[in-house]
Order: C-alpha cells, then structure tokens, then sequence
C-alpha cells in the first residue's frame, strides 16, 4: 500500500468514526456544526482523491442540505474504500454502502438543527445583535457570477431565511448587497440594486411572513476587506437585516 492510498484510507475512516462518536451524542446545535464541518474536510479530501476541478459540483455541495452532503460524502468514501479493498469490483457496492450511511447521518443533523444552524451549515453567517439578525450571504453563493440571476443552489437557503423571518412576525427585513469597491460605482450600484431586488422577489415568492421588505443597492459603499476582491471576496455578500419594529 502507497503512503498516500494509506493517509487516504486512515482520512476516511476517522471521518466513520467520527459520525459514529456524534451519533452517539446529542445533537445540540453546536454538535450539528461540528459535524458539518467533518463533511466539509471529508468531501475536500474526496474531491483531492478524485482530482476533481469542477467548480459547479463544488458550489453544488456548498449550497446543498447536509442529507445530500451525506450521501457525496459517503458515496465517495465507500468508493475508495471499496476499491482499495477489492479493487474495481468493491467499487459500486462501497458506493452504494457509504451513500446510505452517509445519507442517514446527514438526515439527522437536518433533523436537530434550528433554522439558523441549517442556514450557518450551508456556508452562510447569521449574527444576532440585540434586537436585530444580520444574515450574510455570500454572493457567489447566491448569483452566477458577477449576475443578479439567482443560483439554483440558492433556492433552499432563501427558503430557510424566509422560515427563520417567519418565526418574527413583528419585524422589517431589509435585504442590502454589496460589491467590491473595484471599477465604476455607478456600475457597482447597478448591480447590486438589482440583486436586491432579485432575492426579494424571490422572498416574496416564499408567501414571507413579515410587515415590511425592501431592497437596498450598496455597491462598493461598504467593503470589509481593504483589498481589491473579486467575485468570490469577502465584499460581495448579501445582508439581510432582521430588526424589531414599534408596536
């Protein structure tokens, strides 16, 4: 066995018996992120193995419940153990195997995390701060690139913002983007109005539960890096702002 099929095989099984040890335990919402985060490095370490350099599966599994994590994840772990086991015929059956453990343990941490943790989960922020939520989505999760036409990954996620908007009926929800501060302004504006726009329509769609909802352009206004970013920095981002209105 090479050192590398060897740090592979010992990656993978600590990922099992890592999910074995949490399921074990109890699934509070912290549980539930750490054990995202398992499906985070075990899907990299899969994605090396495989050499795979698309960037449309990656943002696929980005923007997918931890179910579905489960089952990339496992399908792609039983694979490789399978193969290293039997060679090509342990394939398909490891495959098989690994997607429905994996399946499973991703289906319960949907089952026990809040709203909030499925929407931190999917690589998102949500910050409470006093009587306002601050919901941060990163914008290439969210629009094709440098377009305010929405991901299909993105659909679930505003699903669950709507969810969690639900749960404060007496609220305004603001929904601002940003942009870097590279380029024209006035081009910058434009763009992010119009991405505004496009996740509130989306909401909207969702029958939300709220007494007030409107769009906000920022642009380049307000960057949180001094660098110049691109497409994917930190400056692109959409901010959804929870705040408690008078009675």
């Amino acid at each position: 066995m090479t050192l590398e099929k060897f740090f592979l095989r010992f990656s993978i099984l600590s990922f099992f018996i890592s999910a074995i040890i949490f399921l074990q335990g109890c699934a509070s919402s912290g549980v539930s992120r750490d054990a995202s985060g398992e499906f985070h490095k075990t899907y990299q370490n899969a994605s090396s193995a495989f050499d795979s350099e698309s960037v449309n599966v990656a943002e696929a599994y980005q923007g997918s419940s931890q179910t579905t994590k489960g089952v990339m994840i496992g399908g792609a772990a039983g694979a490789v153990i399978g193969g290293i086991a039997s060679s090509w015929s342990g394939v398909l059956p490891g495959m098989a195997g690994g997607a429905i453990f994996g399946g499973a343990l991703g289906a319960y941490i949907d089952s026990k995390a809040s709203i909030a943790d499925q929407i931190i989960n999917r690589g998102n922020k949500v910050i409470v701060l006093g009587d306002q939520i601050l919901i941060i989505l990163p914008s290439q999760r969210v629009f094709v690139g440098g377009t305010p036409t929405l991901q299909p990954y993105s659909y679930k996620t505003l699903d669950l913002v709507s969810q969690l908007i639900g749960g404060y009926p007496n609220i305004s929800v603001k929904v601002a983007a940003y942009t870097g501060n590279n380029g024209p302004e006035r081009i910058n504006r434009s763009l992010s109005q119009e991405q505004a726009n496009a996740v509130v329509k989306y909401l909207w769609r969702t029958q939300i539960n709220t007494r007030v909802l409107y769009a906000e352009g920022g642009g380049g206004s307000k960057p949180v890096t001094e660098s110049i970013s691109d497409w994917v920095g930190a400056n692109y981002r959409v901010e959804i702002t929870l705040e408690k209105l008078p009675v």
